[in-house]
């Protein structure tokens, strides 16, 4: 029991764990309350001293001398703490001891030497006061007190100072203030660490979880060329994440963000994609588009990253909320991009040859004939392809076809489509062959390519292929076109060695 009495009075039941954590927290506010406190003590004793100066009042006049020393003492310790305790922080504690015993020595000043007749006033006040000014722990400050007491006494006792009249009553007045004064500071300094120690731990729940969110915002951030969180109503915004070509471009002052998201999206898109861009970041029609929506997203080719995709996302607390911060970023898509293209390829590619399949063929043809583009349509096959099959086997085979598509990629241009329908047969449609002079020409350089056409192990073998061809012009339907050439086909399989015909009604 008495091991918790003292442990109480001396540590105000606080381990040395938490007091070295709230440590900084601690110092910060003793020296914020030691600027304070010795204001107040400065100015409490001045104006005391000035009273004491202009009036006769008795019991004042004669504390002048204590309550002017009582003065430069707190002033002296005030500009300590002012100019030397910022650079020199182990010196708090000294002048929170200094200003405490300071205060002390002052009230026994003003007991013993400037109205020793009269009844202790100041010194019990300051009894009462001195343990509760600081966050520390109560063991100096209640050895302070108790010293001073012990002082008294002895001062009461061995000097004739005092007189014996009034002695019992102030025994009972020191005993009360300072039991007082010692059991409310210890009470009062525990209260203060335990606030400290509430605050910091909510801090650090706090930090922990603004760092959390931090690193979310991070691993957010991380996805996306930019990102960038803003007010529609003030046009204030923040940057959570940017880059140097963004940086060139954005105001520093992170104002007018309309303004700004315009000229970097100007300084970063392809002059292409630049319309469609500027029409999506218009920050004036963002609300009407954001509304009853989470988000809405725009592609575009950057100048630095290739494909791009911006993002508007809505930032609300309820559906019904008006829209005022929304978050722009802008993500790199070039890897989907291509990864969609190679999905695209493999769909729509022949796997042998690489030419478009049947159904990837067909759509692009159809496509072209439905914006009038004119051209030459062709289909042919590989002559007597089974007996090669037969004779030379299904690899040599399969070597024909690539060969034949080969060819095919060296006679023909890059934006002419060429397809393989399946097995030995292909389509060609030469887009802007509008005659059968010119085609006869495209066709005669197709057939000479096929005549230099060597099949590894079968030197002497030539690939020969019977083709028909017919001309596509206003609006002309696919169907159709591919029954002519097929017809022609036919008539050419009549001719020995390589031959075409084109359809002509």
């Amino acid at each position: 029991m008495i091991s918790k009495i003292a442990n109480f009075f001396i540590n105000a039941q606080m381990n040395s764990r938490d007091v070295k954590l709230i440590q900084r927290a601690v110092h910060k506010r003793n020296r914020v309350a030691l600027q304070v406190f010795s204001i107040l003590a400065m100015v409490g004793f001045l104006a005391a001293s000035l009273a004491g100066l202009s009036s006769d009042i008795n019991g004042i006049t004669q504390k002048v001398i204590g309550y002017f020393c009582g003065f430069l003492l707190s002033f002296f310790i005030f500009i300590l703490n002012r100019l030397f305790v910022p650079r020199h922080p182990g010196l708090l504690s000294a002048l929170l001891f200094a200003f405490e015993a300071s205060l002390y020595a002052t009230g026994l000043y003003l007991t013993f030497v400037s109205t020793p007749n009269q009844l202790t006033i100041t010194l019990f006040a300051i009894f009462l006061a001195v343990p509760q000014l600081f966050a520390e722990r109560p063991f100096r400050v209640n050895m302070l007190t108790v010293g001073t007491a012990v002082v008294f006494v002895a001062l009461y006792l061995l000097t004739d100072l005092k007189p014996d009249a009034i002695r019992k009553q102030e025994f009972v007045n020191l005993g009360i203030f300072a039991v007082l004064g010692i059991v409310l500071g210890s009470y009062v300094k525990k209260a203060l660490f335990e606030r400290f120690v509430f605050e910091y731990k909510v801090q650090q729940v706090n930090s922990e979880e603004r760092r959390m969110q931090l690193q979310q915002w991070k691993s957010l951030a991380d996805i996306y060329v930019s990102m960038v969180q803003a007010d529609l109503d003030t046009g204030k915004y923040s940057l959570m994440r940017t880059n140097e070509y963004i940086q060139k471009a954005v105001s520093a002052e992170n104002v007018g963000f309309g303004k700004n998201l315009k000229e970097v999206m100007t300084a970063t898109t392809a002059p292409e994609f630049l319309d469609g861009i500027l029409e999506f970041v218009d920050v004036t029609t963002l609300r009407d588009r954001l509304k009853n929506k989470r988000t809405i997203t725009h592609e575009f080719m950057g100048v630095n990253f290739g494909w791009c995709r911006a993002r508007f996302i809505a930032v609300r607390n309820s559906e019904s909320e008006e829209l005022r911060h929304v978050i722009y970023v802008v993500e790199n898509i070039n890897e989907q991009k291509s990864r969609e293209a190679r999905l695209t390829t493999m769909a729509e590619t022949d796997s042998m040859t690489g030419l478009y399949n049947r159904q990837a063929g067909t759509a692009k043809i159809k496509e072209l004939l439905y914006n009038n583009r004119e051209g030459m349509l062709c289909l042919f096959d590989v002559d007597k392809f089974k007996s090669v099959n037969d004779n030379f086997g299904h690899q040599t085979g399969d070597q024909v076809i690539i060969a034949t598509a080969q060819a095919m990629r060296k006679a023909f241009r890059d934006h002419d489509v060429l397809m393989r329908l399946g097995g030995d047969e292909f389509v060609v449609f030469a887009t802007d062959v509008k005659t059968e002079e010119v085609g006869a020409k495209v066709i005669q350089r197709f057939f000479s390519i096929l005549e230099e056409t060597r099949i590894p192990g079968h030197e002497d073998y030539r690939i020969s292929v019977s083709l028909g061809a017919t001309f596509a012009s206003g609006n002309a339907v696919f169907e159709s076109l591919y029954k002519q050439a097929d017809d022609s086909t036919y008539e050419s399989k009549k001719i020995v060695g390589r031959s075409f015909t084109f359809f002509r009604g």
